[in-house]
């Protein structure tokens, strides 16, 4: 069974889907100084698109998804596309607004399945320093068989969970705790890699060492860092690897997003390798600018657009089945509680 804000489904039920989603958040903790003026309008407006594209970070109203109706709208569109199944993927320090999904999945006809923890530690909340494990991974367990705290529904999997470049010490404790409690129901685990690291194997050697296997972790947003020889150790290893596309805007320090043409690409080689069921696929939409409403590609993009163009690549049925269908429902299924 695959837990959804609405309850549990089949796995067969959840059908194709993204991954990788924040429907409703705010991500103002990681706000960074922008590199050019401030525009006179602090909101996200066609007018000053461009400015946000290149300065991500620097505009708090592109932080926050805070408008459920905007959501709505913007996940209307994913029946008709073939989209049945979306896991959102908000954890701690991100503004996790759990309350407000069910009305969501109700409207869209979407299963919104949930992850649960917490994500990179300068977005920790403060009380997590002083938490021990044993008490965060009674929380996480207490999430995937009972309930998140006053909301009525499980979480699907743990997530996303975060790594800096250098890993701090309550990320290793937020590490430990989520794979003991995955571990112990079953669950999936998914954990965003810093780009400028290469800390996948240690991570994996971390969540094995507290009883979680390898093929129960995605590493999630590995388009961020297209470096074929550190994923096939990765995929090799057992992980799966998540890549999310239709964010091609974000240059800072040196980094710059990948564009869909270069993440198809570096997925088409995992492909023709035969990785296909080590791979599941999203947008990663969490910023107002990547919205349809304000010019961004939607949550539409993968079904809309995206699998389109792997069908024009020469993709078969079958590595997109497994990428859209089979491995989501293999990483969220689990016995029932």
């Amino acid at each position: 069974m695959i837990e959804t804000v609405l309850g549990p489904v089949e796995a067969t039920a959840f059908g194709a889907a993204s991954m990788h989603e924040h429907l409703l958040s705010d991500s103002t903790v990681l706000h960074a100084p922008a590199r050019e003026p401030l525009p006179a309008d602090p909101r996200v407006t066609m007018a000053n698109l461009g400015f946000v594209r290149w300065n991500l970070l620097a505009l708090e109203d592109n932080l926050r998804l805070d408008d459920p109706a905007i959501a709505a709208a913007e996940l209307a569109p994913l029946p008709a596309l073939g989209q049945r199944g979306l896991v959102d993927l908000t954890s701690w320090g991100l503004g996790p607004r759990y309350a407000d999904l069910p009305a969501l999945s109700r409207g869209s006809g979407v299963h919104i399945a949930v992850g649960y923890g917490a994500y990179l530690g300068r977005s920790h909340p403060s009380w997590l320093a002083e938490a021990s494990e044993d008490a965060l991974e009674d929380l996480f367990f207490a999430a995937l068989t009972e309930e998140i705290s006053g909301c009525g529904y499980r979480a699907a999997l743990l997530g996303i969970l975060g790594t800096s470049k250098e890993l701090q010490r309550g990320e290793v404790k937020v590490l430990r705790a989520a794979g003991r409690a995955a571990a112990r129901t079953g669950a999936a685990a998914t954990v965003r890699l810093d780009p400028a690291a290469r800390l996948g194997p240690v991570v994996l050697d971390l969540l094995a060492a507290e009883g979680l296997p390898p093929d129960r972790v995605v590493f999630g947003n590995v388009d961020e860092f297209i470096d074929g020889p550190y994923l096939r150790e990765l995929a090799d290893a057992g992980a799966t690897l998540e890549w999310c596309f239709g964010n091609e805007a974000y240059y800072r320090d040196g980094y710059k997003d990948a564009t869909d043409a270069e993440r198809l690409d570096g997925l088409g080689a995992f492909l023709a390798d035969g990785h296909a069921d080590r791979i599941v696929l999203g947008c990663s939409v969490w910023t107002k600018s990547q919205l349809s409403a304000f010019g961004g590609m939607g949550y539409g993009h993968l079904l809309g657009r995206i699998v389109p163009v792997l069908r024009d690549r020469g993709v078969s049925d079958g590595q997109v089945d497994a990428m859209l269908v089979a491995n989501p429902a293999r990483l969220l299924d689990r016995p029932p509680v």
